[in-house]
């Protein structure tokens, strides 16, 4: 119903949804190892996106091996793309150990998992936008992009001038779209 191009769906989530009846759907990515994807409207730009695969709960760093897997995955998706996105279902302090790395980083993060949630900070030396979203799913971020990341050593993500992001609550403010409610009343959602 939302019409989304891509939808991350831990395998956790996965499992999750099956033991429900959920079957999964085509746009639906994310697995145990990293994904890429190029998105790519008709007449648009193509936009790289990186799924970053779940760390072992057990983890205190981000395996040496994954960060040049992503790394090496950053810079093939920015030679045929005009921006690259990663998700990651990480959690707060992990993605910022990894935004602290020196490696091709990607122009944005959208993270998730345990931790703060950010309507929009630029990190690691303003080479990525880091967004990670909030508990319980009841906000939307908006991320506009004015000018596409220039693949410079001096660009630097600026907010109001080639991004700006956004938070909106769901608050009463927003009226309920009735099919949209009808799928949320059986999961017990207040």
């Amino acid at each position: 119903m939302l019409r989304h191009d891509l939808l991350f769906v831990t395998p956790f989530e996965r499992g999750l949804l099956a033991k429900a009846g959920v079957k999964p759907h085509s746009r639906w990515v994310g697995s145990q190892r990293l994904e890429t994807h190029v998105l790519h409207a008709e007449g648009g730009p193509k936009v790289g996106v990186l799924v970053l695969p779940p760390l072992a709960a057990s983890a205190r760093n981000i395996p040496p091996a994954l960060t040049a897997e992503i790394a090496a995955a950053v810079q093939k998706l920015r030679a045929t793309s005009k921006i690259v996105v990663a998700m990651s279902p990480w959690g707060y302090a992990m993605e910022q150990e990894y935004l602290q790395g020196q490696g091709p980083l990607p122009d944005v993060l959208l993270g998730s998992g345990p931790g703060l949630g950010l309507t929009g900070q630029i990190a690691a030396g303003g080479r990525t936008a880091w967004i990670r979203s909030f508990a319980q799913g009841k906000s939307i971020t908006r991320i506009e992009i004015f000018a596409w990341p220039e693949r410079s050593s001096t660009f630097k993500w600026t907010e109001e001038q080639n991004i700006r992001m956004t938070i909106f609550g769901l608050t009463d403010a927003y009226q309920e779209d009735p099919r949209m409610l009808s799928l949320m009343q059986s999961m017990g959602t207040d």
